[in-house]
């Protein structure tokens, strides 16, 4: 038994000897050597997979295709470059909050039926109401004051030039006061300004004349003039050289009469109808002169109007006229006329409610009493 045990132990013991031995003999692995372009290698981690992240798209601003909709918003017809030019407005809401006046220019061209941003650098502060009239003369478009509701009387004045994208101020005008309107004698190159209201409602009924070539205001001396007044239509009629008015706010009361003035002589005069009757009083209506039809257009007003009138000087009738359609009840809006297209143009205003204002552009052809709308739609 243990001669047996002894000759399994010696056995075992060779059986190692030899595999020590074997594994000893083996020849050590070889590693080429890098080639001139290899690069040995690192000890590197495995990259994480990861998600490459969505790149965020570019915003690109899409023009508004029409300015937005705005009530006492003013504009006029810039004959050198045949662009209306239109400036402020009230957007409705809270009249302290300067967010619901607007600072903005925008031109628009009937030929193409577009509406353009002009984003010029610097210019007026937000308003509504302000006055505004081209001066041919000097191919400017002159903006008068206007109400933010925070100041009530901006008695500033500022000069459009549509070549180069620029507002000027100008010279201060008549302080405190709100509601007027202005228009151009191009005969006497004056920029003429009527009334208005001062804070609270106290009614003017004083007369001013714009010298864009001097910056000069100077208050007129007429011997007799229209009662006070403010939200009244206002136009110059170039073939008889006359500022004509009608209606407006007299005391919190809308009136129905029609003058003229005349820079030249410094006289206001009342017009008597020789026949028919005139449009029912009225106030934040809109006038303007036709030169085309040598007429000038009355359109809306606050008493609920959707009516277009015509006034007649030379035969001192006052006209209804009928359309297929129309712009709908409508005040605080503005008219202005092309004089290369013959074409009234109408932007804006309040249609039946308060601040229920609109962005709709209409035109008017006179030739064939036809109302168009020229609203653009995405």
């Amino acid at each position: 038994m243990n001669k047996r045990m002894t000759m399994l132990g010696y056995s075992l013991m060779l059986i190692l000897l030899l595999t020590s031995a074997c594994a000893s003999a083996q020849p050590e692995a070889i590693t080429s050597p890098p080639t001139a372009n290899s690069v040995p290698p690192t000890a590197t981690t495995a990259p994480t997979a990861t998600t490459a992240p969505t790149p965020t798209p570019e915003r690109t601003e899409i023009p508004a295709l029409n300015p937005s909709a705005r009530g006492f918003v003013s504009m006029a017809y810039d004959s050198e470059s045949d662009k209306f030019t239109l400036f402020g407005g009230h957007s409705g809401g809270d009249t302290t909050d300067p967010a619901h006046f607007s600072a903005e220019t925008w031109t628009y061209d009937v030929a193409t039926n577009t509406w353009t941003d002009m984003k010029p650098v610097s210019g007026p502060k937000a308003r509504s109401s302000p006055g505004l009239a081209y001066d041919s003369e000097s191919d400017r478009v002159i903006l008068f004051s206007g109400d933010d509701n925070l100041v009530l009387s901006l008695p500033d004045t500022w000069a459009y030039d549509y070549n180069t994208n620029t507002w000027t101020e100008m010279a201060k005008g008549p302080a405190n006061r709100y509601g007027f309107r202005m228009a151009y004698d191009s005969e006497s190159d004056r920029i003429i300004l009527f009334g208005g209201f001062r804070f609270p409602s106290e009614s003017l009924n004083d007369t001013w004349a714009y010298d864009f070539n001097s910056d000069t205001w100077t208050q007129m001396q007429p011997s007799t003039s229209p009662a006070g007044r403010a939200y009244y239509g206002m136009t110059y009629d170039a073939q008889i050289d006359r500022v004509i008015v009608f209606g407006g706010d007299v005391n919190m009361t809308p009136r129905a009469d029609t003058w003229t003035y005349d820079f030249n002589t410094d006289t206001w005069e009342e017009v008597k109808l020789d026949t028919g009757t005139p449009p029912r009083g009225r106030r934040w209506h809109a006038m303007v002169y036709d030169a085309g039809a040598d007429r000038t257009i009355l359109y809306g007003g606050h008493t609920g109007s959707s009516e277009t009138w015509v006034f007649d000087y030379s035969l001192r009738t006052w006209t209804q006229i009928e359309t297929d359609q129309a712009p709908g009840t409508r005040s605080m809006h503005s008219l202005a006329y092309s004089s290369a297209a013959e074409r009234v143009i109408l932007f804006g205003g309040q249609l039946f409610s308060e601040y229920d204002y609109t962005d709709q552009t209409w035109s008017l052809d006179l030739n064939s009493n036809t109302w168009t709308n020229l609203t653009r739609r995405p």
